[in-house]
């Protein structure tokens, strides 16, 4: 073959051009197909889970009302546990002044369960133990009532410990948009993802430096790596994160991208919780609202984004500082702030340095609670996506005082380091739980005794068997005698019964209302034994007690193990006369905008017992405080109507105090977690942290109105006939109306009367 006729053989520049061409459409159609496949998943990722908001919750609002018994010192208690500033003259929402018997308040604006409250300016006037006045200022209008915003308790639910508030972009104040889109990605809203500008710009400031001292990563490639990639330095990371910044910034508007990164961006660690987004960093740095945020806390939010470990203003205040001058001094240059402005914001200090948490006290049993209550309401399946606001009835003082009680009162009452406890604290009038506490150390979290520690009550139940006996078809009243005397009870297959009273001594015949005010037991049981265990058994379930209940006769001595909060609830139905409702720590929810979920609403109640009985009732258990087992009770606070109970079981293992006066039950147990005997009895050991309790809330009047089919009436002390009421050695009970013999005299006997006596 000639030479002439052989093919040209192709340049290597050609093979160059057509190989990589070849590689280039691969890598092209490979390209297309991955951004294909993060289009379809990245969207819809960021469509309907971008984050997982937690469950916020907040204990009880505190209601100022005129004319209510409230002291200066309780509202300014409450004050400083929402970190309101005490200061000289009160020009801002979050502060207040006192002078003299007034306090000047300029309450700030939150969002409550019924809708959005202003800021609103007032004046607090004080008389005694009482508020007496509110007026509004500066217009000097009187108001009826006012709330206070709830305290922040803690978060629920998440496993990734991240704590954010979502807010809606049109809260965040416009000076904050603009700042931080000046410091982190000027040119948002004119790039389509990622800024070659930025990158440009970055690069040469880091060669001037030779060192990495700025970044070109827009807000939107920031948002990115937050949500879904990690932090290692990777051309692949970097790449992905271009892609991913560019599909986001195609199929979501620039200001769902920008409120997206106000939620998600981190501010640093609240304990061991991290602090996502714009609307709880306010609440943690400065205890506001975003929307009140000013110049100089801006510019210092906006600072911590870059590192908020390293700029942490109460770790590391001077460079924290620093960084925010720089800030302010940005805001200047581009007319954001004028001088004015500028040098008030370079004057006004960082943080609190005091104010490390967002919540001061965690109630850890008590958000037990909660979470147990949530888990039983219906609720969106995705509620995580809204976040969840969540309302309670806490009550942060009586919580406080709760936990301050029991570790303050066991070392006093008993050496024994093994001797645990449990605190309830309930509103009777709300059905609301206000305390928990389920360890002598409050701030521990485990076993939780209030609710799960399942315990006999002894006397506690003795209550209960009045109360039926006392109904009207019981047949019996305070003046009816009941006989205490030995008593054998035998049961089949079971050695015979043969209960005592705690002082091995009988007494005879003595009044009901004795037996109950001296607790005696031999009264008790052949009472109960009258009534019938099956009622017995009946009413306590009414009541509200769920654990198992064996109608034997020990029964009538507390022989039924019942938990704290179960006692509490047995207790506020008797405070309510005889009216039942299953206690709540839930009082609503709503999502993280306010939208309402849940409103809790008082059921019509399960009358267990009547008004009347239950009235009786709580007569003698006021008479428990005054000459009974609770003395020392009512020694303390002389002249306030409490009601109460001791309980002690076999071998003084369990100590029991049930108190309870017009607002209030508090219920206390003692005991060991070995079922050890403790030596102690509930007044010796229960009742002096009940004591202390009381002592922090105030004594609420408990006055009940005595009910229609009941009036006063006097009685012979001996025969317990019903006699006249001028009788000045009678005993006065409240009973049903009863005709008197015509004739019957203050002794007791048949007066003989002459026949125009008798007429007149």
């Amino acid at each position: 073959m000639s030479k002439k006729n052989t093919p040209p053989k192709p340049s290597r520049w050609r093979y160059v051009l057509i190989t990589g061409s070849k590689v280039s459409l691969v890598l092209l159609v490979l390209l297309g197909g991955y951004l294909i496949y993060l289009d379809s998943t990245l969207t819809e990722r960021f469509r309907s889970s971008r984050y997982e908001a937690p469950a916020l919750v907040y204990g009880r609002a505190l209601v100022l009302t005129p004319g209510a018994a409230l002291t200066m010192a309780a509202v300014e208690r409450e004050l400083t546990l929402l970190q309101y500033q005490r200061v000289a003259q009160v020009v801002d929402s979050g502060q207040y002044s006192v002078s003299g018997p007034t306090i000047t308040l300029y309450r700030r604006p939150f969002d409550f369960v019924d809708g959005p409250v202003m800021a609103q300016h007032l004046r607090l006037e004080f008389q005694g133990s009482r508020l007496q006045r509110l007026i509004s200022l500066p217009d000097q209008r009187p108001l009826t009532a006012l709330r206070l915003e709830p305290p922040y308790l803690g978060r629920l639910a998440g496993g990734n410990q991240e704590n954010r508030l979502l807010v809606g972009l049109e809260l965040v104040p416009d000076l904050l948009v603009e700042t931080l889109l000046l410091v982190e990605d000027r040119d948002f809203y004119h790039h389509g993802g990622i800024s070659l500008t930025s990158i440009g710009r970055a690069a040469l400031a880091n060669l001037a430096a030779m060192r990495t001292v700025q970044g070109g990563s827009t807000l939107t490639q920031q948002l990115v790596k937050n949500l879904y990639l990690t932090r290692e330095k990777t051309l692949w990371r970097k790449a992905n994160e271009a892609l991913m910044a560019v599909i986001l910034d195609y199929r979501f508007s620039k200001n769902e991208i920008l409120e997206t990164y106000f939620n998600e961006v981190y501010f640093g660690q609240d304990g061991g919780s991290a602090i996502h987004g714009i609307g709880l960093a306010s609440q943690f740095y400065f205890a506001k609202q975003v929307q009140q945020l000013e110049a100089a806390e801006i510019a210092l939010l906006v600072a911590i984004i870059k590192g908020p470990s390293y700029y942490n203003p109460r770790r590391y205040p001077e460079r924290a500082q620093q960084r925010r001058d720089w800030v302010l001094q940005l805001m200047v240059a581009e007319n954001l702030l004028s001088q004015r402005d500028y040098q008030q914001a370079l004057a006004q200090p960082l943080v609190e340095q005091q104010r490390s948490r967002l919540t001061q006290q965690p109630a850890a049993h008590y958000l037990e609670l909660v979470q147990q209550e949530l888990n039983a309401l219906t609720l969106p399946a995705n509620w995580s996506q809204q976040g969840l606001r969540v309302f309670t009835y806490l009550d942060p003082w009586a919580q406080q005082l709760a936990q301050q009680a029991l570790a303050s009162q066991l070392p006093l009452v008993s050496k024994d380091t093994q001797l645990q406890g449990a605190v309830v604290i309930a509103d009777h009038q709300q059905a609301g739980i206000c305390a928990v506490v389920g360890d002598r150390d409050g701030q521990r979290v485990g076993f939780n005794r209030a609710r799960d520690a399942l315990r006999p009550i002894g006397s506690l139940l003795k209550p209960m068997i009045y109360a039926a006996a006392l109904e009207p078809s019981g047949g019996y009243d305070l003046a009816s005698f009941l006989d205490d005397s030995p008593v054998s009870i035998s049961s089949p297959n079971q050695p015979d019964w043969q209960p005592q009273n705690y002082d091995s001594e009988y007494r005879g015949m003595l009044m009901l209302y004795d037996a109950l005010v001296q607790s005696r037991n031999i009264p008790a049981v052949r009472l109960g034994l009258d009534i019938g265990l099956p009622t017995l058994v009946e009413k306590l379930q009414q009541a509200g007690v769920s654990s198992p209940i064996a109608a034997v006769p020990a029964l009538t001595l507390g022989a039924v193990e019942v938990s704290p909060l179960m006692m509490t609830e047995v207790y506020a139905m008797l405070a309510q006369l005889g009216q039942h409702r299953p206690l709540a720590t839930v009082a609503a929810v709503t999502n993280h905008q306010g939208l309402p979920l849940y409103q809790r609403k008082l059921t019509t109640p399960t009358q267990v017992f009547s008004n009347e009985a239950s009235y009786l009732v709580n007569h003698g258990l006021q008479g428990v405080i005054t000459m009974g087992t609770g003395r020392k009770l009512g020694e303390r606070f002389a002249g306030h109507q409490l009601a109460g109970k001791s309980g002690t079981t076999n071998d003084y293992r369990d100590s029991w105090f049930i108190g309870y006066d017009g607002q209030h039950v508090v219920t206390v147990w003692l005991g060991r977690d070995d079922n050890q005997p403790i030596g102690l009895t509930g007044s010796s050991g229960a009742l002096p942290v009940v004591s202390e309790v009381f002592a922090g809330l105030s004594v609420q009047p408990f006055d009940q109105l005595l009910p229609s089919g009941l009036s006063m009436a006097a009685f012979h002390r001996q025969t317990g006939a019903r006699v006249p009421l001028n009788c000045d050695q009678a005993l006065r009970f409240p009973a049903r109306p009863q005709r008197l013999p015509e004739n019957l005299g203050c002794d007791g006997q048949i007066e003989d009367k002459s026949w125009w006596q008798r007429w007149f």
